[in-house]
């Protein structure tokens, strides 16, 4: 079980040390917890794969990666995040090369990792203030 409920910030200081500090912000999408099974998104358990945008978490249909095709980011690209997440669930799955260059293309990067990387790095980025979504499938292992 990895437990995601605070974003971490690290500064650089003169080359000397480095501190890290919280920071809290209430507001968006923040993960909670990500187990075998489930995800806990803003204190709500997801069992199933969810796209989750700056402000709300939508239930997706596709039971695997293999199954994700245009249509399925044509919202985010309206909406241009800087970049998207793909949790794939306990392995790491390439999506299709397509379907980067398509993102890629409308100035929107992505990247593909397990879902437990994928949930980490989401955290890091909206404690940077980064505007990001994430396409995420339950670990089942």
């Amino acid at each position: 079980m990895t437990t995601v409920s605070l974003s971490w910030v690290m500064t650089w200081a003169q080359g000397q040390f480095m501190q890290m500090y919280e920071t809290l912000n209430s507001q968006g999408m923040w993960l909670d917890q990500v187990e075998a099974g489930g995800i806990s998104i803003n204190g709500q358990l997801y069992n199933q794969p969810v796209c989750i945008t700056n402000n709300e978490v939508i239930p997706l249909s596709q039971a695997s990666i293999a199954e994700l095709n245009s249509a399925d980011f044509h919202t985010a690209i309206r909406h241009k995040p800087e970049i998207i997440l793909i949790g794939t669930g306990s392995q790491h799955v390439f999506i299709h090369p397509r379907l980067t260059v398509e993102l890629i293309n409308h100035g929107i990067g992505v990247e593909s990792m397990n879902t437990e990387a994928a949930c980490r790095t989401y955290m890091v980025l909206k404690g940077e203030g980064r505007d990001v979504w994430a396409w995420l499938w339950p670990i089942t292992d």
